[in-house]
């Protein structure tokens, strides 16, 4: 049976990203995206969650999140989920999951040129974007 590592997320920046390279040259950095959610409660009080979600981008798109973004930014990102596995300074293992970036929309944009980003608007391009892949 075939399987899928896909994930699309559209959330805000908490920090402005920070550049670095890897020791063979390759840019990498780091995005902390906070998503909101909206519920109503059993007695109808309206309640908000936020996950925060760590994801990595490679490469010149690495670069240019770190030249572009800034903290509070929208951003979309399409990835896939990565399990990093590691063993800390006493011995322990350690892991954590995150979205490894294959492309990051900057959306703040759109907004600037008073259209509004909106989910409908957020899953259109998605779809488009699935059809362009099948």
């Amino acid at each position: 049976m075939a399987s899928l590592n896909k994930v699309f997320i559209a959330g805000r920046l908490t920090s402005k990203p920070k550049l670095r390279k890897t020791p063979n040259g390759t840019f990498v950095t780091d995005l902390l995206i906070a998503l909101n959610r909206e519920f109503a409660t059993a007695n109808g009080e309206r309640q908000q969650e936020v996950c925060f979600v760590d994801v990595v981008v490679w490469g010149k798109q690495a670069e240019t999140c770190a030249q572009l973004l800034d903290c509070s930014s929208l951003v979309l990102v399409e990835g896939r989920l990565q399990l990093d596995v590691w063993h800390a300074k006493n011995g322990d293992k350690r892991c954590k999951l995150r979205v490894a970036a294959e492309r990051v929309q900057f959306l703040e944009k759109r907004a600037a040129q008073d259209r509004t980003v909106d989910l409908e608007e957020l899953i259109g391009v998605i779809n488009e974007e699935q059809g362009a892949h099948v």
